[in-house]
């Protein structure tokens, strides 16, 4: 397993989403919350920044086409179907850590995210444990591949 300057290196270019799931310690199925489909782009710059993208697919657009001009449930369900975020990056052992500069979420604007890295070839699973305000505890796990020329998903 890489960890440190090896897996900093092996991380640099761009990632396509295959899966994003959410387990739950007491054994209750896991779910994904932009679905089986979803779709997700995250970049990690040689110079240290980063991107993350992801939503659900076949979101609905908005009418009009101006977004400020849309009705706000409109405005609310394509927000809810749709993450994304930027800032620097590092790695530490197998940890890496993205530092949130930009997000369309304001909570994480200025957060740390720490995500568990392990690559398998053109494979890159990130993993990361969150604990709610009430107490209770997720895990996600972040499934992506390697992005090549080609189209977004396997044909």
């Amino acid at each position: 397993m890489e960890t440190g300057d090896g897996l900093a290196r092996a991380l640099v270019g761009s990632w396509l989403l295959q899966r994003w799931s959410i387990a739950y310690p007491d054994r209750r199925a896991a779910t994904l919350p932009f679905g089986a489909d979803a779709l997700g782009l995250l970049v990690y710059a040689a110079d240290g920044w980063m991107s993350a993208t992801m939503c659900r697919a076949g979101r609905e657009g908005l009418a009009p086409a101006l977004a400020g001009r849309s009705a706000p449930a409109e405005r609310a369900q394509a927000f809810d179907g749709y993450l994304a975020y930027a800032g620097r990056w590092s790695v530490q052992g197998d940890v890496v850590r993205h530092d949130v500069l930009l997000s369309m979420t304001p909570v994480l604007l200025g957060t740390p995210q720490l995500r568990r890295a392990r690559l398998d070839g053109a494979a890159l699973l990130l993993a990361a444990d969150e604990t709610a305000p009430q107490g209770r505890s997720r895990r996600h796990s972040i499934e992506w591949r390697r992005a090549a020329a080609g189209p977004l998903r396997p044909q």
